[in-house]
């Protein structure tokens, strides 16, 4: 009888390590790299942001394929990132961003800016330039608040 219940004691100390352990290694979780050409191309996407020449601002808006947004949506966040861009554009030139600032932004952002589809080079994403054309406009946000 006590031979049988060492038996029994014996099992469970070894056995029930082992089964933790399994179950343990059952729980993880793998998580899938992103391919390194995926990630190279989208960074190569947003080295095309900010002023491409004297006339025209860009920004990049990349939307996940399984998102479904329409193109004002798409147009709005645009503009926003376009807004955001040029704030911090304006501030790092050491000017101070006041209402002026504000409203020339903000009517030349809606008065002059573009949406345009982009061919993206992944089938997972679309790619959006949002475009800000205007005669002189890197001149004129310089010379702004001067």
């Amino acid at each position: 009888m006590v031979s049988y219940l060492r038996l029994i004691m014996y099992s469970l100390f070894v056995y029930i390590p082992i089964i933790f352990y399994i179950s343990s290694c059952a729980s993880k979780k793998q998580i899938s790299q992103i391919p390194p050409q995926e990630n190279n191309a989208l960074l190569f996407e947003y080295e095309k942001e900010g002023f491409i020449d004297n006339n025209t601002f860009r920004v990049i808006v990349i939307i996940p394929a399984e998102e479904h947004y329409d193109e004002l949506s798409v147009q709005q966040k645009g503009q926003e990132r376009a807004f955001v861009s040029l704030k911090n554009y304006i501030i790092s030139q050491n000017k101070i961003f006041d209402s002026k600032m504000h409203n020339y932004l903000m009517t030349t952002i809606t008065g002059y800016g573009t949406l345009k589809k982009r061919d993206s080079t992944c089938s997972t994403r679309y790619c959006y330039y949002f475009d800000i054309t205007k005669s002189g406009l890197k001149t004129e946000l310089d010379t702004l608040g001067k």
